[in-house]
Formats: structure tokens, sequence, C-alpha cells
């Protein structure tokens, strides 16, 4: 009788706790998102339709801004729309964002390059405004933009100091970066560095690490086509496997920088656009996001592989990396795929919550593909996907924030997830 009486009260409080998370989760909707607080680990996946970036608020106020891109063709029909508008270009409007969202204003403490293509870094081609007296002069998109409202104090990237590995780069994109960097450091006291494959101490926490000792780590696991193995500082080169490796057309993807940030039980995958296979010593091929899946292990949220496009989140990684949310940012129609899509959804866990997360889900798509089994797994609501891990990486919310205008008000919330 005891434990019948026991079992029921068991139940009713699991209902109750139910309850009032759904009723917490939705009294948010509709209003402006309430922000970061101390303790809580915000990762704001910005939509502005030209390209990728990602802001990160550690739980004690340390900031990183990933990447910050600009691509903005005036010949390509399937770009989604630039939003809130047209009247500024997409550094503008991210850096707006971080001035809302950051605690420290327009202080971020780290930025950090992916990899160098201009949906992440920014077009130089763009018809955007040019510095004048810098020397050398530079164009005014994606992270230059940025760097015109915001002051960074350390930049990391996969080719600083000389950028001449695993080939050198020879792009007028990375050169405009470089002058924007360059630029920094004279005038601001930017500090650059190369990033560390297998360190967990170049990016930490600035203000109160102490009080995070063993629950925060940003574990750094790729670059440049090398991975980290797990094992001290010792790193797998792929590039260097085969000759065959450095001959020809090479993919910057394949350059992409990974890490693991863990919070916790909480744990979040970024690695830009990585995808693309190399050659071993044999010459077989090896899959590059296969092999970083094997080294970062299962986690909770991953930020989805070069879009989530048509060359990425293959089957192997997706096995490995077992999450239980994936976000895709999306300015290009081309990001949903519906096959891709499919695979995303047949390896995550079956939930009454969407699994994926895009940041644009295009009206004629959602209705082109309406009536698949995969579609219950995507959020239909879009705009910026804001991750919140709190109560020490225990807990964790996915919020969908309006990316029309800039009252950030939320649209959608899911969790809390434990």
């Amino acid at each position: 009788m005891m434990n019948f009486f026991y079992k029921q009260v068991s139940i009713l409080l699991f209902i109750s706790a139910f309850f009032m998370s759904c009723i917490s989760s939705s009294h948010e909707i509709g209003k402006p998102y309430r922000g970061w607080k101390e303790g809580e680990f915000d990762i704001h996946h910005i939509y502005t339709g030209r390209g990728e970036s990602n802001f990160l608020i550690f739980p004690d106020g340390t900031s990183m801004l990933i990447d910050a891109g600009d691509w903005d063709p005036k010949d390509y029909d399937k770009m989604c729309e630039l939003l809130p508008d047209s009247s500024r270009r997409s550094g503008e409007w991210i850096a707006r964002y971080i001035l809302r969202v950051n605690p420290s204003g327009k202080e971020v403490d780290y930025l950090l390059i992916s990899h160098f293509h201009n949906d992440h870094t920014g077009d130089s081609f763009n018809p955007a405004p040019t510095t004048e007296g810098r020397n050398p002069d530079y164009v005014l998109t994606g992270i230059a933009e940025v760097g015109e409202y915001i002051r960074f104090k350390k930049v990391i990237d996969r080719g600083f100091p000389d950028y001449q590995y695993p080939l050198p780069i020879e792009d007028p994109d990375v050169d405009n970066y470089r002058a924007f960097i360059n630029w920094k450091i004279r005038n601001e006291g930017l500090i650059p560095e190369s990033f560390d494959i297998g360190s967990s101490s170049q990016i930490t926490l600035l203000k109160e690490k102490e009080r995070y000792s063993g629950l925060f780590q940003v574990q750094n696991l790729a670059a440049n086509g090398r991975i980290w193995t797990g094992n001290g500082g010792e790193t797998i080169n792929f590039y260097d496997l085969n000759p065959a490796n450095r001959e020809g057309w090479q993919n910057e993807n394949s350059k992409s920088i990974g890490i693991k940030i863990n919070y916790g039980p909480f744990s979040y995958f970024t690695a830009g656009d990585l995808s693309d296979n190399l050659l071993d010593e044999e010459g077989n091929s090896i899959n590059l996001e296969n092999e970083i899946a094997k080294v970062c292990g299962p986690v909770v949220v991953c930020k989805a592989n070069h879009h989530a496009y048509k060359d990425a989140m293959t089957e192997g990684f997706l096995k490995q990396i077992d999450a239980s949310a994936y976000i895709i940012p999306v300015w290009d129609h081309e990001h949903i795929q519906p096959v891709i899509i499919e695979r995303m959804a047949s390896y995550s866990p079956h939930s009454e919550n969407p699994t994926i997360y895009p940041t644009r889900f295009p009206d004629h798509l959602r209705e082109k593909y309406g009536n698949e089994a995969w579609i219950d797994s995507v959020c239909q609501e879009g705009g910026h996907i804001v991750v919140k891990a709190y109560d020490k990486g225990t807990k964790y919310k996915i919020y969908v924030l309006s990316a029309k205008d800039e009252q950030s008000i939320v649209r959608a919330v899911y969790g809390p997830f434990s």
C-alpha cells in the first residue's frame, strides 16, 4: 500500500513538474528574450540571410564571436531574405545584435574565425564602404564591418602568422581580413593567435574562472585538416598523409576549426563548414567529419557542419556525435537538403519536440516538403536560434527569436531539457 502511495505521489510530482515547465516556457513566448545572466551559457546563432555568425556568452560573462559572414550576390536567386531589412549590411546587423545581448557591451573577449570563406568572414567585392588612411585600407564587410562597432581583445584563426599551411592562401577576401586585423593589432592592441589544436587552455573563462573550475571547458579539436587524437597534444595531420592531398584545388572547408564546449553535463560542438575527404598513405579516402566525431564523442547540441549541405553531416559523423539537437545556419535555399535532414532525423532521438533547428525554412520549401516523414523533426519557426544551458549545465532550453526586427521577440521555446 505504501509503495502504491509513493508511486502515485511520484507520478503527480512528475506531471506537476512537466506542467510547470510548460507554463514557464510558454509564458516567455511573445515577449522580448530576457537575455543572459550569471551562471548561464548562451549560444546565439544569428540569422542575417547573408552568412553565418554565432555569438557565445560563457557562464562568467566571457564572450566569443565565431564568424561574421557577408555574401550578397545579386545574380543568385536562392538567397534567403536579408533581415531585419536591407537598410544595413549583415556586419552592422550582427554588431547591433551583439551590443544588445553582450553583458560587456562593445567589448568582446574572443573572435574565432572558423575558416576563410566569405559567408563566414565577408566578401571584399561587396559594394560596401572602404576605410581611408589605414594603410592598407580594407572593405567594411563581414567581420571587418563588425569591427567598426565592436572591440575584440583576441583573434584566433587557422593561419596566423604567415597563412601558408597547408598551401599559401591567395584570396582577396583573406587579404582584406588580414588588413583588418593588422590595423586592429596596431591601433587597438588586438592579440592574434593561431588555433592550438588539442589545447583546452587557449579559450578560457576570463572573469570568474575559479568559480566554474571543473565545470566549463573549451576543447580545441581540429584545424587545417589536422585533428586531435584525444591524447595529450598528439594530432594526426591528414594533409600530410598523402602527397596527393596537397595537389590541385583544395577545399577550404576541410580546414575548418572545430571545438567542443562542456558545461557540466551539457556539451556543444561547432566546426564551421567542416566536410570533405582526404587520402591516407595507401590512397584510401578518409572523411574528416567522421574523424573529428571520433575524438569529440557524443554532444547534447551540435551546430551542423557546412549548413547541413549535401556533402556534410555523414552517417558516420551522426552516429558518433549522437546529438539531441542540431542547429542549421541557413542563408541559401539549398541549405534545406531533404536527404540530409532525413538522415539527421533518423539519427536523432524520437521526441515530441523538434530536433533540427534551421535559422530559416523558406515558405515554399516548407510547403514542398510538408508531407515528408522527417518534417515533424524540424522546427517550423525561423529566426535567431539561442541555446541556453543553465543550473551548472544540467538543463537547457532552445529559443527561436524573431529576426524581423531588433526586439528579440521569442517566437518559440523548447525545453527545459535535462
